[in-house]
């Protein structure tokens, strides 16, 4: 991210869709997600943001796996942020948001959510909701089965095909001995195999 870093501070202002994942682990419906938006140019970059501990106490791999993972996702305008790790604690969107907003002052950010988010509403029981939106939009790309009728003022509906892949799947999968390839990178694949991970 260093490098990153540098490059961002040198330009003025550049658009940043903050994809939060429990990364446990990452999967190719992350990545398609992160292309969609890419390709109808919608931001410049998509960075990856792997919670730390989540927010409603789900169990989940260390994180140092997790942020590997999500590293091996990235390319040229998809990167992972160690942000959630480095602010320790529960991890809420509303300080990962305040903190990159004060490290990178001149980048203009998004947060990327599902549209089962936003059909159900849960996003209102977030942490100081209103000030979240008033700090920054939400992509909210379209998910199977949570169509939006009437999409909320502070939301850009994002549509395409997407796939329903889950991080839950692919661990009960792998806890079955069953394969996953087609729902993870290969590279994830052979990381999760090396460590040993959700046997």
């Amino acid at each position: 991210m260093e490098n990153l870093k540098k490059k961002i501070r040198s330009e003025r202002s550049r658009r940043i869709g903050l994809l939060g994942l429990a990364a446990n682990p990452p999967h190719n419906g992350h990545l398609q997600v992160a292309k969609l938006i890419l390709r109808k140019k919608l931001v410049d970059a998509v960075w990856l943001v792997p919670c730390y501990s989540h927010p409603f106490n789900k169990p989940l791999a260390p994180f140092k796996h997790r942020y590997a993972m999500a590293l091996l996702m990235g390319n040229k305008e998809i990167q992972a942020t160690n942000v959630e790790f480095r602010l320790k604690g529960r991890s809420y969107t509303i300080e990962t948001v305040k903190a990159l907003q004060k490290e990178y002052p001149c980048c203009d950010f998004f947060w990327i959510v599902g549209s089962d988010i936003v059909k159900s509403g849960s996003y209102k029981k977030w942490k100081e909701w209103g000030e979240i939106s008033s700090l920054v939009d939400f992509l909210a790309v379209n998910r199977p089965g949570f169509k939006i009728k009437k999409i909320p003022s502070g939301f850009i509906a994002v549509k395409g095909k997407m796939s329903n892949i889950s991080s839950t799947e692919i661990r009960e999968r792998i806890r079955q001995g069953l394969p996953i390839d087609g729902l993870v990178p290969l590279k994830i694949k052979e990381y999760i195999e090396k460590h040993n991970l959700y046997k």
